[in-house]
């Protein structure tokens, strides 16, 4: 019997050996998988962060561009689940409509959509050069980290843009930016015989290429600090001889001098008749795929870019 309890005592502290033995490995392997977890938490921090954002989305709109943005609208409700607001520049003749069916829309995706509306506010000192720059209204943009001084982030598109892909992948892009970065764009070509800045251009302008601001990326608070708006009349007024391209000329000269406060965006995301009039140059968006297409120059509208005008027409009005 006596024999028999000192097996049994044998055997049962083998069996505790082997139950710590087992949950101390366990434990250490819980241990390293938390640390790993931890570790790809904190590299995808800036991810997190982002997608946690409700996302801010801007545009100008005045005369006949009222269908084009709207499309904006659309096409970025279309590909994405999540809350979106739109701060919205325009002229009194189209606020009542904008206002009207952007309150439908937003009952009809039980308020996925918010909306804020803002005159268009240029000022009064050269307000006529200001609103006729380019285009009518076209310059507000300049003017926005003054003039939305609650708002620290946003994206900045041109009405004659289309989303093909989820806001939230460009909205990323921001968790990206270095300490010294206060926007992003997409080169205006990154090929010398293509890009018109480097034949045509009688004024400073960013890099080899320049940028076009029809997708813009702005750090509003960032900008902010830079003091942005002071440079942009004094620019306007010397230069205004040689800008035929308005306020993405004035963009490019500031940034001339401040090349490393921007972010430089694939030109998959600011994709324009440009990229595949003379061959494939992008090579991103032959890969990717284009996640936004930039009609400027009348491409959805004309018949030199029937892709283009299918593709707004067919797939987005109807």
């Amino acid at each position: 019997m006596r024999k028999l309890s000192y097996k049994l005592i044998i055997f049962l502290m083998l069996g505790c050996l082997a139950f710590v033995y087992m949950y101390s490995k366990l434990n250490l392997s819980s241990h390293s998988n938390t640390y790993q977890s931890i570790k790809k938490l904190r590299k995808n921090d800036g991810m997190m962060k982002t997608l946690s954002e409700k996302v801010v989305l801007s545009f100008v709109v005045c005369d006949s561009r009222f269908n084009e943005s709207l499309n904006v609208v659309k096409s970025v409700l279309l590909f994405t689940p999540n809350p979106v607001h739109f701060v919205i520049f325009t002229d009194d003749s189209l606020r009542k409509k904008i206002e009207k069916i952007l309150n439908k829309w937003g009952d009809i995706t039980n308020n996925q959509l918010t909306f804020e509306l803002h005159k268009i506010n240029f000022p009064e000192a050269h307000r006529e050069d200001w609103m006729n720059l380019f285009s009518k209204c076209a310059a507000q943009r300049l003017f926005i980290p003054k003039l939305l001084p609650h708002i620290d982030s946003m994206i900045y598109v041109d009405t004659d843009t289309l989303f093909l892909g989820p806001v939230e992948e460009l909205w990323h892009h921001f968790s990206l930016f270095n300490n010294s970065q206060m926007s992003g764009m997409a080169l205006e070509d990154d090929n010398p015989n293509i890009s018109w800045y480097p034949r045509f251009a009688k004024h400073p302008f960013y890099g080899k290429y320049g940028l076009n601001s029809g997708v813009m990326l702005m750090n509003l608070t960032r900008m902010r600090n830079f003091g942005w708006v002071d440079y942009v009349t004094p620019i306007m007024l010397r230069w205004k001889l040689n800008i035929p391209w308005g306020d993405q000329d004035i963009i490019n000269i500031i940034f001339h001098y401040h090349e490393r406060t921007v972010y430089v965006l694939s030109c998959r995301y600011n994709y324009r008749s440009d990229q595949c009039m003379y061959g494939d140059a992008c090579s991103d968006a032959a890969t990717q795929g284009v996640f936004l297409l930039h009609g400027s120059r009348g491409a959805f509208h004309n018949n030199k870019q029937p892709a283009f005008q299918v593709f707004f027409y067919n797939n987005i009005t109807t």
